[in-house]
């Protein structure tokens, strides 16, 4: 298998899913995928074997030994079937950007694309942003697909753009959307799939003289009770606790406790050094467009009403207040 000499990885990984070094094998499967779904490509006619022949053997085959090259161009596998391909291409390394780039086999794209998409999305972000440290990747899309917005914006691309009729197809002018992340990108994970350094960050944050200050219960938590806790929650379907990291560093937890009806009552702590960045407005957005797929219909929230922060914070957030009394704001947000 060839290995690009810029990577320090080159297999990565999402479940059974997994990119590897553009394979010649894959050559022919590609050039088919490409010539059914030229409508959506900047491709100007259909290729043929030797079109694409002469493309892996002139351009591909230079790639991996190029310390900078262009574009980083992968195989998607699933079990080591190639079921896709795509990478980094336009790379400016200046600047510090590339572009998206991913198609996958024809046949998938009914039942599978939004699965597909993201655990692609998933490992591509790990090779321009943690592999490479690019600056920002972003998508070029003429205006045909509406349905790849949604699956972007849920892996925390945001829309950059729109080029107003910027294409010509199909005897009209279409527009192109551009998306980008930033490599700022939040990863957030279960309390029960934390390591044990991990609990103890969230502990500590926990106990932070300035987060017990707005806490509903300031009491310290003991390390043998914190551990404990977590036991419980391995077994508790009533309860959701996650960590968020921004470059493997601990900026918050957001917990949730099911109130019934598909109501959730929401419980967040944001590390004080990011307050004023905007971040916890970030990945809180992340988080609550991704809640309704554990069933989730609303998410409550109570504030104390000498924090104004806090009220602005949730109020610009859509939450909605729903009632108060001497000792909290009550806010309620509709997924």
């Amino acid at each position: 298998m060839p290995s690009y000499i810029c990577l320090k990885q080159q297999e990565y990984c999402q479940g059974d899913c997994s990119i590897v070094p553009l394979r010649y094998e894959d050559r022919f499967d590609i050039m088919k995928w490409r010539n059914e779904q030229i409508y959506h490509l900047r491709q100007v006619c259909p290729l043929t074997e030797d079109d694409q022949q002469r493309y892996f053997d002139n351009v591909v085959a230079k790639l991996y030994d190029n310390p900078q090259p262009d574009q980083i161009l992968f195989s998607y596998l699933e079990k080591d079937v190639c079921i896709g391909y795509g990478g980094l291409v336009h790379i400016n390394w200046i600047d510090n950007n590339a572009e998206v780039s991913f198609i996958m086999d024809t046949g998938l794209e009914k039942e599978h694309f939004a699965e597909y998409w993201s655990n692609y999305l998933t490992m591509l972000k790990d090779v321009a942003f943690n592999d490479l440290g690019l600056h920002k990747i972003y998508t070029y899309a003429f205006d045909l697909r509406p349905h790849l917005y949604e699956v972007l914006e849920t892996n925390g691309f945001t829309r950059e753009a729109t080029l107003k009729e910027h294409c010509f197809f199909n005897d009209e002018y279409k527009d192109v959307v551009i998306h980008s992340i930033r490599n700022d990108f939040y990863q957030i994970v279960n309390y029960t799939d934390c390591s044990i350094e991990q609990l103890r960050e969230i502990l500590a944050l926990r106990n932070d003289d300035r987060v017990r200050f707005w806490m509903v219960n300031p009491e310290l938590i003991s390390e043998e009770s914190h551990f404990k806790f977590i036991d419980r929650l391995k077994n508790d379907v009533n309860r959701l606790y996650f960590a968020i990291y921004k470059s493997g560093m601990l900026v918050g937890t957001y917990n949730l406790t099911n109130e019934g009806d598909g109501v959730w009552e929401r419980g967040i702590i944001a590390d004080p050094s990011t307050q004023g960045t905007g971040q916890t407005e970030q990945w809180e957005r992340l988080i609550l467009h991704d809640l309704p797929r554990y069933g989730i219909k609303a998410v409550t929230a109570k504030v104390k009403p000498n924090n104004l922060r806090s009220i602005k914070y949730h109020e610009k957030l859509g939450y909605q207040e729903h009632g108060r009394d001497n000792d909290y704001l009550y806010y309620l947000l509709t997924l």
